[in-house]
């Protein structure tokens, strides 16, 4: 039995019910939605559907952390026995799960990239082709996957978010703003496009109107998905920052970017980012690291992407145990000793580097850290995270440059 989504593709070993399932998926998918977890429902009752599995996987696997994989498995395994069933599409977007299983991030994007030059009418392995060009600091193919989500669909809601953000990242920001603008008359809740929109401000120094921007778009994220509402509040956050607000970054952050799931590593590595900041420019933020560091602990030993490990890494020192901050570093240079040989280049020449300076920044070692991240900054892009994410880097390096310590306290 083969059934098609609303876009006429098609979906081997499923039922009509099973495609409305998977259409609405997709949708909430596309627009950050809360409901991503009704698929697993879905695929359950069509257990023999290559496709359906292999995206029950990738949303299991997005979560980022080693449990993430373990829950993946067996959607992983019933894809295996059921792939033959698909059609060549299929075929492409399991291998690219397959390739993601086995952290081959690169043949992930390469093989997403195939697939929708062929068949672009897929926005879902669009989107997913982003996700996997973002995390490794690609913009070209950020950018490719996202004119033909604009292409194909000029008028469908979210993939014109998809656009403005690869425009921004691809430091195309006029486009980016009209075009995330764009995307918000065709939906309104596209938080994407809402985001989209608070880098193209950020990047030009628009902090007043980032904030209003936000704001005004803010009533709309509290039916989304954690990952969308923290991060877009965390926008808010460095909005607030640049205009001298730090206490209100703070309200923002008790209220609004920790404890929703703080076992998600994208609200951990956001709470890192925040509370890093806040203690730059002097802020006392009392015990907020201890329930942070807390949840970091578990991630020690993962190395699922080196842009977490960064801020993994700076929760460890920033705890004051050195040891642990060691033993992590001296896992994360295990680790980059047996990557595959592409990786391996990334984790000698920017990795380890800047690694090594968050580690020495969080020690107060001006000297060490100046130098490490300068090494690092040229090519961190490669670690993944957006420019506004990167920054806390160069914010870090320009502190140590001058000789000024990282603005902790004890814990």
């Amino acid at each position: 039995m083969t059934s098609k989504d609303r876009f006429g593709l098609s979906i081997a070993s499923a039922c009509a019910d099973a495609a409305s399932g998977y259409d609405a998926y997709v949708r909430e998918f596309l627009s950050y939605g809360s409901k991503l977890r009704d698929l697993f429902a879905v695929v359950d009752a069509c257990p023999d559907a290559p496709l359906l599995n292999a995206h029950a996987a990738a949303l299991h696997l997005a979560f980022e952390g080693a449990e993430g994989w373990a829950h993946a498995q067996p959607y992983i395994d019933r894809m295996r026995t059921a792939a033959g069933a698909g059609g060549e599409r299929e075929r492409i977007f399991c291998a690219a799960v397959e390739a993601w299983a086995a952290r081959d991030y690169w043949k992930a994007r390469d093989l997403l990239d195939a697939l929708t030059v062929r068949w672009p009418a897929d926005l879902c392995a669009i989107k997913w082709g982003q996700y996997h060009a973002f995390n490794l600091g690609d913009q070209a193919a950020l950018l490719r996957f996202g004119e033909r989500a604009r292409i194909v669909f000029e008028n469908e809601p979210y993939a014109n978010g998809l656009y403005a953000f690869a425009l921004e990242q691809n430091h195309r920001l006029d486009e980016a703003e009209e075009t995330g603008h764009r995307a918000c008359e065709l939906a309104i809740d596209d938080a994407w496009a809402h985001h989209a929109v608070a880098h193209v401000m950020e990047t030009q120094g628009r902090a007043k109107d980032g904030a209003r921007w936000l704001n005004h778009c803010s009533h709309t994220w509290e039916k989304k998905g954690v990952f969308i509402r923290d991060h877009n509040w965390w926008h808010a956050g460095l909005f607030q920052i640049a205009l001298g607000r730090e206490d209100l970054a703070l309200k923002i952050y008790d209220e609004r970017l920790w404890g929703a799931w703080p076992e998600f590593p994208q609200e951990q590595i956001g709470a890192v980012s925040m509370l890093w900041r806040l203690e730059m420019r002097g802020l006392d933020v009392g015990d907020r690291w201890k329930p942070v560091v807390a949840q970091v602990r578990r991630r020690a030993g993962e190395h699922i992407l080196p842009f977490h490990d960064l801020h993994y890494l700076y929760a460890l020192a920033r705890a004051g145990h050195e040891g642990e901050a060691c033993k992590f570093m001296a896992s994360l240079n295990a680790h980059a000793e047996t990557a595959p040989a592409g990786a391996k280049d990334f984790w000698r020449g920017v990795g380890i580097p800047a690694a090594e300076g968050v580690l020495a920044f969080a020690n107060d070692d001006c000297e060490r850290a100046a130098a490490s991240l300068g090494r690092a900054l040229p090519a961190l892009h490669l670690a993944g995270g957006s420019h506004a994410q990167r920054h806390l880097f160069v914010e870090a390096f320009e502190r140590a440059s001058a000789g000024q310590t990282s603005g902790r306290r004890a814990i």
